[in-house]
């Protein structure tokens, strides 16, 4: 640990920092950004989450008041669950491809750095007009890493992270650092790194009602991202990216457990995109993108050792037709090619894509803003033998009090290559697995108040075939259907002169099951609170900002049977930052505390989850 923190003051006295900024070039960036029409985005932007000072993805989507499943604190599994969906349902977009892992369709979310994100997007529920992915039920988070800049800058963002556990008072070392500007007029590059080591020796209270230490959950990880941008005239652009992650995580099981594992994760995204957006005279704009998707996994636990590697290639083809400010067409192609090697599944190849269409009609007004609008996107999926088509229908319409939304979709989900080929001994896969489908609909009306500006969506989904492991047959099934009724709000008000800024935003969700087993029939889902709310507040005083932010998770139960269920849970956390301006850098040192009410929870049962903790930190801008 000595070590540790003397790597941790070296990076803290040698690495600057500086934050980067979205800017206009001009002849560089000219196309016509794509914003949807009728769909409904949360948006939240590079600025934002620098104010929340968080060290990982979930931290941010649990203040925009989603519900992570977390098997613990950082580095751990973590999943979001957006309307009752979770794992491969939610799919998850990093500028303009899908991530989620092939053989088990979740996203790590430990393998992206929050200092490289421009904007997350956030879609609620399975309506989507962009054709960058077309394969989500319970909604998308899209994801923007940061734009090359002018100039150079060179960064970095240090902090250490406590428990405040006596026996580990210094827990978590962090550092992450960069380096992005110009190579030449027209040649940009973007190098960023993270490092992350932590013990997560944290004191909960045990199923025995007594005070204990969470051991054998230590992690050490790292990041690297490397980005170089061409631009040739009239806004088109070539660019080679890639995001390198390693880490070595020990994996203590649930409380009662006396299973250790130690979990390695390799993982690589290297992307080529060509983007012309002023072909045909401004008219055309196209998108070609070729990515390598590699997760690599090896996992030992007493005497088993497994090894998995995934390996997806794939291809992306959209075209923006302008016709005119009346009507636009959206046409995209997919297609993906995954090579699976794992000791539990097997050797295994599979061919998948979709073929996607979105027309959309604007009836403007004289001034040029929409009235009324028309969004229909068609999709076309096929994997392997499973093939779907998902039609999907929008309406908007614009009045002087609110902005009214209508959407209806169908949702298919096709089964990961878990599902279909595991087979440990115990457990087998069933390669007869059938597609997870449904219908949905929305009905959102954004209120133009400006005593309270709010959004309100009432949504409902019917959803068959869900695949389920079953325990009798120790292989996953297609068994269960469910009707969900719910509620989403959000809210934001701003005071002062933009100086306070107070967000709120809150589900409320009905869950009925409709399994054909009577045991289950007219259950809620597992895992499934009936509400889920998040409210923050943002103080900016000129170079001090201060941000406190709370979410509530209900009432769940732990199975489908709803006879045990978790306690509900309410977690306060506050950020503080000061910008400090020298001659030739500037210095923003920021506090942080997560869950300041020390709340005794598990977000899953058996899985102790941390209770207070302090994070102090700081970012150094060179100019």
């Amino acid at each position: 640990m000595k070590k540790l923190v003397n790597l941790f003051t070296l990076f803290f006295c040698v690495c600057v920092h500086s934050v980067t900024q979205e800017i206009n070039l001009g002849h560089i960036y000219t196309y016509i950004t794509q914003t949807p029409v009728v769909e409904q985005r949360q948006v939240l932007t590079n600025e934002e989450i620098a104010t929340l000072n968080v060290s990982d993805l979930p931290s941010v989507l649990e203040a925009c008041g989603i519900q992570i499943l977390s098997y613990g604190p950082y580095g751990l599994e973590q999943k979001p669950s957006i309307r009752g969906f979770t794992d491969e349902t939610v799919r998850v977009v990093i500028d303009g491809f899908c991530v989620n892992n092939a053989q088990y369709g979740t996203f790590d979310f430990s393998t992206i750095n929050t200092d490289d994100i421009e904007k997350i997007e956030i879609v609620r529920g399975g309506f989507t007009e962009g054709v960058s992915d077309e394969g989500a039920v319970g909604g998308v988070i899209y994801i923007t890493t940061k734009k090359q800049t002018l100039g150079w800058h060179i960064f970095s963002d240090s902090f250490i992270k406590s428990y405040f556990n006596l026996a580990q008072p210094a827990d978590t070392f962090g550092e992450s650092a960069g380096i992005n500007g110009q190579l030449s007029d027209s040649l940009f590059l973007k190098i960023n790194g993270k490092a992350t080591f932590a013990e997560n020796k944290f004191l909960y209270i045990n199923y025995r009602n007594n005070r204990a230490e969470r051991k054998n959950a230590d992690v050490i990880d790292g990041n690297f991202s490397a980005a170089l941008q061409k631009f040739f005239g009239n806004g088109n652009s070539l660019s080679f990216s890639n995001i390198f992650y390693g880490g070595k995580k020990n994996t203590p099981g649930s409380e009662k457990s006396l299973q250790v594992g130690l979990q390695k994760d390799y993982d690589n995204n290297f992307s080529i995109q060509l983007v012309m957006p002023e072909t045909s005279g401004k008219k055309i704009k196209l998108e070609n993108g070729l990515n390598w998707l590699c997760n690599n996994r090896f996992y030992d636990q007493n005497t088993q050792h497994s090894e998995h590697y995934v390996n997806t290639i794939k291809y992306s083809l959209s075209a923006d037709f302008y016709g005119s400010s009346f009507f636009k067409e959206i046409c995209g192609f997919t297609f993906d090619y995954t090579h699976l090697d794992s000791t539990d599944d097997g050797l295994h190849h599979q061919f998948s894509g979709t073929l996607k269409t979105t027309s959309i009609i604007n009836i403007q007004s004289e001034d040029k803003k929409n009235l009324f609008s028309v969004s229909v996107p068609l999709a076309f999926k096929f994997c392997n033998n499973n093939m779907a088509f998902t039609p999907k229908l929008g309406l908007g319409l614009k009045t002087p009090v609110a902005d009214i939304f209508i959407d209806g979709y169908r949702m298919v989900q096709f089964p990961n290559m878990d599902d279909l080929y595991w087979d440990d001994g115990i457990f087998k896969g069933n390669p007869d697995l059938i597609p997870e489908s449904g219908w949905g609909g929305d009905l959102s009306v954004n209120f133009h108040n400006d005593v309270l500006p709010l959004s309100l969506s009432v949504f409902t989904n019917y959803y068959e075939n869900k695949i389920q492991w079953s325990s009798e047959t120790n292989s996953p099934q297609n068994i269960a259907s469910a009707f969900y009724f719910g509620v989403d709000f959000r809210f934001q008000k701003s005071f002062w002169e933009e100086r306070l800024l107070i967000n709120g935003s809150g589900e409320y969700l009905y869950t009925k099951l409709l399994d054909k087993s009577q045991i289950t029939y007219g259950k809620k889902i597992m895992f499934t609170p009936d509400f889920v709310a998040s409210l923050s507040a943002a103080l900016k005083l000129n170079d001090f900002n201060f941000v406190i932010d709370g979410s509530y998770v209900g009432k769940r139960y732990i199975s489908n049977l709803n006879i045990t269920y978790l306690e509900p849970y309410f977690l306060l956390n506050a950020s503080a930052q000061m910008k400090i301006e020298c001659d030739k850098f500037n210095l923003t040192p920021y506090l942080r505390l997560d869950n300041i009410l020390n709340w005794d929870y598990e977000s899953v049962p058996d899985y102790p989850m941390p209770g207070i903790s302090g994070t102090l930190g700081i970012k150094i801008q060179f100019n």
